[in-house]
């Protein structure tokens, strides 16, 4: 293994609200987890890499859009999945800035700590590699719902690469900020990063670990 240089930016009180609709009572009435209910999220970035001249694998100081990007998606929103039914009760006045419900934030593939580490590598291992000129990638990122739970997605030094390389070959913006996405099947969404994985039980491979404590 040798010698890995790494290093950790964590974004903490990040208070925000979401809804799980599949979540059922064993009698199939709706679960807690059905309504609208809300944690202080933490996010923990690790990044890994070769060092630059100075020693350094990110510069904090350059990671003002990356909390641009995580405070808007997390921070005083409620997230809900682009797969909610519910969703087509919502009028558009309510979801206006200023509505009800005007911070909501459609998230592409669910609000779980899990999907939404995914969601967050993706766009911020992008702009990492960029801004670094493909020295740097994102090795993990943590998400936290309380201090009692957390998953996390830690994704290989090649995978991180091709993945970057191919949304800077396609003009992918950096860090995209948008109230709402399409719907994308979480396993589909980790078979297009990682394609290797194409079933459930290959979630936990050499290259994309997605992980529950």
């Amino acid at each position: 293994m040798g010698i890995k240089v790494k290093s950790t930016k964590v974004f903490r009180y990040l208070p925000c609200g979401h809804a799980q609709f599949f979540d059922l009572e064993p009698d199939g009435s709706p679960g807690e987890c059905a309504s609208i209910h809300g944690y202080d999220r933490s996010v923990e970035l690790t990044f890994a890499g070769e060092v630059d001249d100075m020693g350094w694998i990110v510069p904090f100081g350059e990671l003002k859009d990356v909390k641009k990007f995580i405070e808007y998606y997390f921070d005083h929103v409620t997230v809900l999945p682009a797969n909610d039914p519910r969703l087509n009760t919502l009028t558009p006045e309510l979801m206006e800035p200023g509505g009800l419900l005007g911070t909501v934030r459609i998230l592409p593939s669910g609000v779980s700590m899990e999907m939404s580490s995914l969601f967050i590598w993706e766009w911020v291992n992008h702009y990492i590699y960029s801004i670094t000129d493909g020295r740097c990638y994102v090795e993990r990122v943590r998400v936290y719902e309380h201090d009692r739970n957390d998953a996390f997605i830690e994704v290989d030094q090649q995978t991180a690469h091709t993945d970057a390389q191919r949304k800077i070959d396609s003009k992918s913006q950096t860090l995209p900020l948008k109230p709402r996405w399409d719907w994308e099947e979480p396993k589909e969404a980790i078979a297009r990063i990682y394609p290797r994985v194409t079933r459930s039980d290959r979630v936990a491979d050499d290259g994309a670990w997605v992980h529950l404590t």
